[in-house]
């Protein structure tokens, strides 16, 4: 389809939407969409080839669509190609109608406006950014809040895998998506809000029963969880009850900035020798392959779905337990690892939720993109 055409058509389709500013040609290279709301702005820009590039226009957007969607992408990213997407945050139906393909991206984009995170009403009942609201007393009493209540408790990166590696310990790992999955129901970016999750999330979080599990630090230094804490540490604070807590960023690039080889030392000692099961999403990032996994004994692999995997957990836990020779079961599926690995633990299996793990070796010592920029 040709860009006069292209422009007349998604005009046609899509100018009724009372959130899209304007539709036009730039350059005789692209036809632009502007999107624009009280609070966020942004432009699709869709070539000849009906490739689809994300365009933000200005800072504050870019800043709340990656928050929100927990996703660390360019001010301009392509985001479909060839009838793929190529970024894990949304999601489509099978349509082929490239208005429609549109209209779905664009709905997604335009969910995080509802999303408590980032938007309060104020008296006049206009949505305002949350950062206006927060006032930097409360976010520095949320700090010091998370300081005395995980005083003597929480473990530092490295404690957290010797105690993993010398107790023989199965991990259960929060990030910001179990979070959100835990205590709201907008589910995260590759798992609708299920509230069965919900409850089994809790559950974990309040468990002492040797499973050591571990959650976010608190990471001043980086803006996504400075906006993070002040709202979600209260609600997280009521379920928190261990008597110890380890450090989730044991599987993010931050362990690995922090301790370089000594962390890669670590990981490798924990699977020295060991029969191992990979647990992962069947396209997922995770990669069983790589070379922090190279001094395993030997290796079988349990496939689940990329997204929504809760679904399948019953059918992952018979698995499992099927597989009686095994070591160690290594799991990288987002929240639904999180609970596989409690519920191993509870059955006496031994399982370690990993997560990014080989991505983030690979952003530290391979100077690749992050995890979240990989598409799958």
């Amino acid at each position: 389809m040709k860009l006069n055409e292209m422009h007349r058509f998604l005009q046609l389709n899509l100018l009724k939407e009372n959130f899209i500013e304007k539709i036009e040609v730039y350059r005789n290279e692209v036809v632009y969409i502007n999107v624009k709301t009280e609070d966020i702005y942004f432009a699709l820009d869709i070539n000849e080839e009906k490739e689809i590039f994300l365009v933000f226009r200005n800072d504050s957007s870019w800043e709340n669509i990656c928050q929100h969607f927990n996703c660390k992408i360019n001010y301009k990213t392509k985001i479909f190609s060839n009838d793929q997407l190529l970024v894990d945050f949304l999601t489509l139906g099978n349509e082929d109608d490239i208005a429609e393909i549109i209209r779905q991206i664009i709905s997604q984009l335009l969910e995080y406006s509802r999303n408590e995170v980032y938007l309060l009403k104020n008296i006049n009942n206009k949505l305002i950014n949350i950062n206006q609201v927060v006032s930097s007393r409360y976010v520095n009493d949320i700090y010091l809040d998370m300081a005395n209540s995980l005083k003597d408790k929480y473990l530092t990166l490295r404690d957290t895998l010797v105690a993993v590696k010398e107790q023989e310990l199965s991990i259960a790992r929060f990030g910001d998506g179990e979070i959100r999955c835990m205590v709201t129901t907008n589910g995260c970016g590759f798992q609708t809000h299920d509230w069965k999750l919900m409850q089994e999330l809790r559950e974990i979080s309040r468990e002492n029963t040797g499973l050591l599990v571990c959650f976010p630090s608190l990471l001043i230094e980086d803006k996504f969880w400075q906006n993070f804490w002040p709202i979600y540490w209260p609600k997280c604070k009521f379920y928190l009850q261990q008597n110890r807590i380890g450090d989730a960023m044991i599987t993010r690039p931050e362990a690995f900035y922090f301790y370089g080889q000594e962390m890669v030392a670590l990981w490798k000692a924990i699977w020295e020798g060991k029969k191992i099961c990979f647990i992962s999403g069947e396209n997922s990032r995770f990669n069983a392959n790589h070379q922090i996994f190279s001094n395993i004994k030997n290796s079988e692999y349990i496939f689940s779905k990329n997204k929504n995997a809760y679904e399948d957990i019953d059918n992952l836990l018979a698995k499992c337990l099927e597989k009686k020779h095994i070591d160690i079961f290594l799991i990288a599926l987002g929240p639904t690892g999180t609970v596989l690995s409690a519920r191993l633990h509870r059955q006496g299996v031994r399982a370690l939720d990993i997560g990014h793990l080989n991505n983030s070796f690979d952003t530290v010592f391979l100077n690749k993109v992050t995890p979240e920029g990989i598409p799958y």
